[in-house]
């Protein structure tokens, strides 16, 4: 049987966290292949408290928590949650659960035609109904320059929603620098530029999220992202990527 691992980034998610982790354990109760790693990104509410009781309440070795103090960011919690897996695929989504967990099937799905799967949003049209019209904008320019600085075709590379094989896991992963927003078209730059073949499917927003206040800053992040896919072409004329 194959043996898939998914990775669940957190920060300061206990509004929602225990909804979480009951989701995640009826799913691999269900699916015995899938093993759940929760890394808890320094959260400064009652996150790590909340898990660390319902893991003495339903003891399970299908999840596991990482926890360190001080917040690294997302990226960094999904490399950081990576070291700690012997898998035949390694996944990564939002900890918020921002996608359904039926998801996963798909990516595994695909997974066996590509070494790299990417969640789509554009793919579902029900996403964009309630987003605000400068958010739509943003998405669409963040990915068009993303397009043009990283040379990537893809039309969305930023849903919390990623699989890949093991083998380009392990090298894409240990190559990656970038711990912010934009380590997702990191990955993507590094799995094109080793040859790796990557594949799209669609992502669905679940509907608690659509309405869900965003944590990111349109202006300041959108600014910082830029300055994130700059890096990432400096990184590789260096020669960091080698």
């Amino acid at each position: 049987m194959m043996k898939i691992a998914v990775i669940l980034p957190v920060y300061n998610e206990a509004n929602c966290i225990d909804q979480t982790f009951d989701r995640i354990l009826e799913f691999s109760q269900k699916n015995h292949a899938y093993n759940f790693i929760i890394v808890n990104d320094g959260s400064t509410d009652n996150t790590l408290q909340i898990l660390d009781k319902k893991l003495k309440t339903f003891p399970t070795h299908h999840i596991k928590l990482i926890s360190y103090s001080n917040r690294q960011g997302k990226g960094y919690a999904v490399k950081k949650g990576s070291e700690y897996v012997d898998a035949d695929c390694i996944c990564f989504m939002d900890g918020d659960l921002a996608y359904s967990l039926e998801h996963l099937e798909l990516l595994v799905k695909k997974l066996k035609e590509v070494d790299v799967v990417i969640g789509c949003r554009n793919l579902d049209q029900e996403n964009f109904r309630n987003l605000t019209l400068l958010r739509k904008i943003s998405g669409k320019i963040f990915n068009f320059i993303s397009g043009k600085i990283l040379n990537l075709p893809y039309r969305d590379m930023q849903a919390g929603l990623k699989g890949f094989n093991k083998i380009p896991a392990q090298e894409i992963f240990k190559t990656q620098t970038l711990t912010g927003f934009s380590f997702d078209a990191e990955l993507l730059f590094l799995a094109q530029k080793k040859g790796y073949t990557i594949g799209e499917i669609p992502a669905k927003v679940s509907p608690h999220h659509l309405y869900k206040n965003s944590q990111v800053n349109i202006f300041k992040d959108s600014l910082k992202m830029l300055l994130c896919l700059f890096k990432i072409r400096a990184n590789d004329r260096a020669g960091y990527y080698e």
